[in-house]
């Protein structure tokens, strides 16, 4: 999945998981103290949360980023709510 791809999908509120390393993370959305917001997190773990579509590139975990996770997979492994 490219950075365009990822913000259309992000900037139309469409809900992302993937697997990555065999290990499953997802893209989805709420509010948080009044704000709307962007979460990603690990299936079960901690969430990091952005105001900013553009701000979920750089979103890390174990030192790589969400866009350099999706930049390395196949689209078998990523799917699109």
């Amino acid at each position: 999945m490219t950075q365009e791809q990822l913000l259309d999908y992000v900037n139309h509120g469409r809900e992302i998981e993937f697997r990555y390393n065999g290990k499953m993370y997802s893209i989805t959305y709420g509010i948080l103290e009044g704000k709307h917001v962007i979460s990603f997190c690990e299936f079960y773990q901690d969430t990091t949360e952005v105001e900013v579509p553009e701000d979920i590139f750089t979103v890390e975990r174990n030192g790589v980023t969400v866009i350099q996770m999706l930049e390395s997979i196949t689209e078998d492994d990523i799917w699109v709510y």
